[in-house]
């Protein structure tokens, strides 16, 4: 079909121009991105509001345990007054005034919806429901008598109860979210708090004057203590709570004076004499009297203020409420609208926009999706494989595994790993790691090198392969772990627990087989002996220190470029004993070194064993080959062994300095460590090489290494 026969404007062909722009002004007229966003809007709302009032009940019902516990903590107070009141010279003989005040109490109780028996600090068994309270005051009660009883232990009990309530009050508005009245129920808290301290403050002071002072210097710290904490909790409440004032404003007055007067004249004269010791001359029953009623009127008003002060919390609340439920049905009626209109809308929009989404949405979609990830395989591919490898591998071609006949391969690791990744957080940890492993990175630039992986704290780096530079490799991978060596002397990388990190090296080289392993996640891995030995040389290192093969080492010495030493034979698990070296460092950095064949040793007196002067060291063996894959011109035997003459001389040599060994063994576990300690293995070594010519160590390291 052509353009010329599309039909009528509702039956364009979508990929044409034309169809594209019938396609556009149908979605506008149908204003389905306004549609949307106001039914986007309606759903935010709906579900702020929704949220808004579950919070705010949440508040009421906190606010209204609030106030019940107020009230509890006033009737308690009151109780506890009361039996004050009764144990002292004030009160009457008989409990039939307290009833009244029980039942009052136990209703208070039995009016709290919700009991928080969680919340006793000392998990206390009378706490855990109303009906064990209410057990634990009745044997209280019970037990209360002017004989046995005292007003010590009845002022502590109920406090011990008033404290806990208290600290349930403030465990309410931290649990809910009192974002409108919070600042009025802190000060509804405050009086509460103020309230528990002028009730305190009510009986020491009634006792004071009953009984003509203080029995103890401690009730007179603790009556001045209420003092002050109902002064401080008072100020507090007025400047959270622009609904409390001052208990004068509130024209309280008895006998034509103040309450506030009459109450500071009681207690500037009790702060006055409280110190001095208790008599029965001073004691003053109408002063009692009046200032037990005097403070009862000021407790009184207290609760008056306290129960208006959570009425007004909850008229906010409640009005906040009411416009809650008004704004929940205004945006569920606009939502239920906007879902028809958006149903509709959708219905018709879906046959004319199906077409675009098909040849045009899906279609770019689908090729940006596809972009993206070929950048991302080929990018992880090339942090995986070689360039090379991986090249071929896109390429879907054959990579088959290589064969090398010589490579020199590094591991490195971080000395004391294993404890610093215990002392040190997991953070830390990643921070080290990248700043090491970021600087030894850069070193490896311009350099014919290839880095492997790096596990944990190991880093492994091989040069010869994939490209094969004759033998380049060792020289490379020398000049590379010098460098590193260096980098860790001028840019020491330390930690809080352990101070300065310090690397353990070690290098081998040998043939080596590479190749692709794995199908889903293709690894670039290298197999042989080869890298087991350099795993093995870097385990034997010690910190700050590079340790090498002999097949390293015979390859540097050609170069006759490098400071090395002897380190001498060591155990290598699943190698037996082999000869290893020291490399010290490059004669390109040392001045000194380059003009004499041997260089002073004290000047590397930290290194143990021999040094061996490159250019002159192991001159004899210099026509043992590498070892490596045969070839048909290569099946004749190719290792070779030194002349007779020379192997019975080193042969003999090597029996005398065996035989002076073993006598110096003998003399020296007895004397020679000190207070009849043998030698240890390390010394028997240090002494064996000092005592075994150094030709013969050398001719005995070659016939092992053959």
């Amino acid at each position: 079909m052509t353009h010329g026969k599309q039909g009528t404007i509702c039956n364009t062909v979508p990929v044409s121009n034309r169809g594209k722009r019938v396609q556009m002004v149908k979605m506008l007229c149908l204003t389905v991105l306004p549609i949307l966003a106001l039914w986007s809007y309606c759903v935010y709302q709906l579900t702020d509001i929704v949220a808004t009032k579950t919070d705010n009940s949440k508040v009421r019902e906190s606010l209204e345990f609030s106030i019940e516990v107020g009230r509890l903590i006033h009737h308690l107070q009151k109780e506890r007054d009361l039996s004050i009141l009764y144990l002292s010279a004030l009160g009457p003989d008989t409990k039939t005034f307290l009833i009244k005040e029980y039942q009052i109490t136990d209703e208070s109780i039995e009016s709290i919806a919700k009991w928080p028996g969680n919340l006793d600090i000392f998990n206390r068994d009378a706490f855990r429901s109303k009906s064990k309270m209410l057990q634990h005051l009745g044997q209280h009660r019970q037990q209360l008598n002017q004989m046995s009883s005292n007003i010590n232990k009845e002022m502590t009990f109920y406090t011990s109860i008033i404290d806990i309530i208290i600290f349930w009050g403030y465990k309410s508005i931290v649990e809910s979210k009192f974002a409108v009245v919070w600042k009025s129920l802190v000060g509804f808290q405050k009086i509460t708090a103020a309230k528990e301290d002028l009730g305190l403050e009510r009986a020491l002071g009634t006792m004071f004057y009953a009984r003509g002072g203080f029995e103890t210097h401690l009730q007179f710290e603790q009556y001045n203590m209420k003092i002050f904490g109902f002064q401080s909790n008072y100020k507090t409440a007025r400047l959270y709570s622009p609904d409390v004032d001052y208990i004068g404003s509130y024209g309280i007055v008895s006998y034509g004076r103040n309450v506030s007067i009459v109450l500071n004249n009681y207690r500037s004269y009790i702060q006055d004499h409280g110190e001095e010791e208790q008599k029965a001359s001073k004691i003053d029953m109408r002063s009692a009297r009046w200032f037990y009623d005097n403070t009862s009127l000021y407790l009184d008003t207290l609760l008056s203020l306290q129960t208006s002060l959570g009425n007004i919390c909850l008229q906010k609340v409640d009005k906040i409420l009411q416009d809650s439920n008004r704004d929940l049905i205004i945006s569920s009626c606009v939502l239920v609208f906007v879902l028809i209109s958006c149903s509709l809308v959708i219905l018709s929009t879906e046959s004319l926009t199906s077409n675009i989404q098909k040849y045009a949405v899906i279609l770019v979609d689908k090729t940006k999706e596809l972009n993206f990830e070929k950048k991302r395989t080929d990018s992880l591919l090339y942090q995986m494989v070689p360039k090379e490898v991986a090249d071929k591998l896109k390429k879907k071609e054959g990579i088959e595994a290589e064969f090398f006949k010589s490579v020199t391969v590094l591991f490195s690791d971080i000395h004391g790993f294993s404890l610093l990744s215990i002392t040190l957080q997991p953070l830390e940890i990643v921070q080290l790691l990248n700043a090491l492993y970021g600087a030894i990175d850069i070193l490896l630039d311009n350099r014919d090198l290839y880095k492997v992986e790096t596990i944990n704290d190991s880093y492994m780096v091989v040069s010869g392969l994939p490209h094969r530079n004759n033998n380049k490799h060792v020289i490379e991978i020398a000049e590379f772990a010098l460098s590193v060596q260096r980098m860790m002397r001028e840019h020491a990388f330390s930690n809080r627990e352990k101070g300065t990190i310090q690397l353990r090296i070690g290098i081998n080289t040998g043939p080596c087989m590479a190749g692709i392993v794995g199908s889903t996640l293709p690894r670039y891995c290298l197999f042989g002996d080869t890298v087991n030995t350099a795993s093995r040389m870097k385990s034997h290192s010690q910190p700050s220190k590079i340790h090498i093969s002999h097949t390293s080492y015979v390859l540097l010495s050609k170069t006759g470029n490098y400071v090395m030493k002897k380190r001498g034979t060591i155990d290598i698990k699943g190698k037996g004993e082999m000869v290893t070296y020291w490399l010290v460092q490059s004669m390109s950095s040392s001045g000194s070194l380059a003009e004499s064949p041997v260089s002073d040793s004290s000047a590397n007196n930290d290194l143990p064993g021999e040094i061996t002067h490159n250019r002159y060291a192991l001159g004899a063996l210099s026509y043992n080959p590498l070892p490596g894959r045969k070839t048909k011109k290569d099946e004749k035997v190719t290792a070779r062994v030194p002349p007779s003459g020379v192997t019975k001389v080193a042969e003999k040599k090597h029996t005398i300095g065996k035989q002076k060994a073993r006598q110096l063994e003998e003399e020296n576990e007895s004397d020679e460590n000190g207070e009849g300690q043998k030698a240890t293995p390390l010394q028997k070594e240090e002494r064996d090489k000092m005592i075994m010519p150094v030709d013969l160590q050398e001719s005995q390291a070659d016939l092992h290494t053959q």
